[in-house]
């Protein structure tokens, strides 16, 4: 395979103008092919382009620049993954305990 540096990319950006997505040109086995407007695209070393933060990550002066304070809010706002099998039965195990637990005692005061 073809490789190439530095590579044409076209970058999505949000309304803060930060990267939300890329294109690249590739190597089709003949020659590198674009499937989009190059004249807006800018040239980057393509290992640069897996460092990417999206949401985080601006183009500036020729260069990618994260963003560190967007990134941990990017970060902080992630949603909690759904609990596993093991985890709702380990909970509910507690909760059970708990409940007679607090049954036990109820009890044991009416004596």
């Amino acid at each position: 395979m073809e490789t190439k540096n530095p590579i044409k990319a076209l970058f999505s950006l949000n309304d803060g103008g930060y990267i939300t997505g890329f294109q690249t040109e590739f190597w089709d086995g003949k020659e590198w092919q674009a499937t989009f407007d190059v004249s807006k695209a800018v040239e980057v070393d393509p290992a640069e382009l897996n460092k990417i933060v999206f949401g985080a990550t601006k183009y500036t002066g020729g260069k990618l620049v994260i963003d560190k304070d967007k990134r941990a809010e990017l970060e902080n706002n992630q949603p909690k993954p759904e609990p596993t099998a093991a985890e709702l039965k380990e909970k509910y195990d507690q909760l059970q305990a708990a409940l007679l637990e607090l049954a036990d005692l109820s009890l044991d005061t009416k004596k």
